[in-house]
């Protein structure tokens, strides 16, 4: 009896620890996946934020004019940030690119002081730059207003493409996921229906069967999915640590909401995975169990 006693209980647990294991690992997955979406934005951001709009200002026009309208507009809401680059600056940067003083040839600088401007991801849009352009236009001190509107379309279409791929992806991966959550939290509790079947037997309330089933995979996909942010969180620490450079890992809020969002999913699906595969089971003719 007591072999027996302990074969049950080690079978038990072994249940358990097989459930939480599996709903880990498929977590963890989801959870890796959610991060590659988030830095996916991220780099969206970060590469929309560096498409450049170069304002060139007519030639003796004053420094102090120039200034001016870089103090305007800095408080634009579409412009992120400015840089100033004098002429002189621009000879520099030429000569460095080319190897040589091209105004000792020349003998005059005809450069022009001017203005890099880098708007805020949201506003990198065609109409929304061309129409920011056109008003720049507009001020007798600039003579032109450039950007390459092949990189703004490149940018534009490809991350448009690049969403809709990672959206479908992720949907996939959702229904995976989900699927086989519940099929791993159903087969635990199949594998348990001798129990639950002699409990219903015996006259035991659905709610009483239920109810300890239901909240046991709930508290195993609540420390599941705790260990998954957590470990997803540790890989993100170290991963920034070692490498300096991925910058874009960043913003604690974003991946404390995508942790959170994992244990709202462990929680909702046990929940519901639990309940209806413990009803199907007290469905079930007392003769169907041993099949």
């Amino acid at each position: 009896m007591n072999v027996e006693k302990q074969y049950t209980r080690y079978r038990k647990q072994n249940l358990y620890i097989t459930l939480f294991v599996s709903l880990f690992l498929m977590l963890l997955l989801l959870g890796i996946f959610g991060i590659l979406i988030i830095n996916a934005n991220h780099l969206n951001q970060y590469f929309k934020e560096k498409f450049t709009i170069t304002v060139y200002f007519k030639q003796g026009t004053p420094v102090a004019t120039i200034k001016k309208t870089e103090k305007r507009l800095k408080t634009d809401t579409l412009v992120k940030d400015i840089v100033f680059i004098s002429k002189e600056r621009a000879a520099e940067k030429a000569k460095e690119i080319l190897g040589e003083d091209f105004i000792e040839i020349l003998g005059t600088n005809p450069l022009q002081d001017n203005l890099e401007i880098h708007l805020n991801a949201r506003f990198v849009n065609d109409s929304i730059v061309k129409n920011f352009t056109r008003n720049l236009q507009k001020n007798k001190h600039i003579q032109e207003v450039a950007y390459e509107q092949a990189v703004l379309d490149l940018l534009n279409k490809n991350i448009r493409k690049i969403g809709i791929i990672i959206l479908g992806l992720g949907l996939v991966l959702l229904f995976i996921v989900w699927l086989l959550i519940r099929n791993t939290v159903s087969l635990s509790i199949y594998n348990r229906r001798h129990i639950i079947k002699t409990m219903q037997l015996v006259g035991a309330p659905e709610s009483y069967i239920i109810r300890p089933i239901v909240w046991k995979n709930m508290i195993t996909g609540l420390l599941a999915s705790v260990l998954a942010g957590a470990s997803l969180y540790a890989g993100l620490f170290y991963l920034k640590k070692y490498f300096e450079g991925l910058t874009f890992l960043s913003g604690l809020n974003t991946y404390l909401y995508l942790f959170g969002g994992l244990i709202v999913f462990s929680l909702v699906i046990t929940l519901l995975t639990s309940y209806f595969a413990t009803r199907r089971i007290l469905r079930m003719h007392a003769d169907d169990i041993h099949f």
